[in-house]
């Protein structure tokens, strides 16, 4: 299975719009088709992740593809970033070796959005990732 049916897997069930996996070096390992991710807002949200205190979201938010998200919550202890534009946002979950990013738009459920991106996060911490 590659890591594009993972993001594939998120997207298809109708609770993220787009989505992505990051090592947590910032790499993209995979992202929807159009989803502009670049590898330098790649870097920056793995680095923001990496913080324990959150100060890199609360000073500066979190961009995705253009994007920039305020911060909601940051959980640094369980590897958890909620942002929030209008009415679209993303979910950030880190695992072991990588980042589950997910995003909702209008119309769609941030809470469900939540819950893919932080079950796909799980998942993959079960198979070791």
């Amino acid at each position: 299975m590659s890591w594009d049916s993972y993001v594939d897997n998120m997207v298809s069930s109708g609770n993220v719009s787009e989505g992505a996996l990051l090592g947590i070096d910032g790499s993209i390992w995979a992202k929807s088709a159009s989803l502009n991710l670049t590898p330098e807002e790649a870097v920056a949200i793995a680095g923001g992740m990496g913080e324990a205190s959150g100060a890199y979201f609360q000073a500066n938010g979190c961009v995705v593809a253009g994007t920039k998200f305020f911060t909601l919550r940051f959980m640094g202890d369980e590897g958890i970033f909620y942002g929030k534009k209008g009415a679209s946002g993303v979910c950030i979950a880190k695992s072991t070796q990588c980042l589950v990013v997910g995003l909702y738009k209008e119309g769609q459920t941030p809470g469900a959005c939540n819950v893919a991106v932080e079950g796909m996060k799980d998942y993959l911490v079960g198979a070791g990732y």
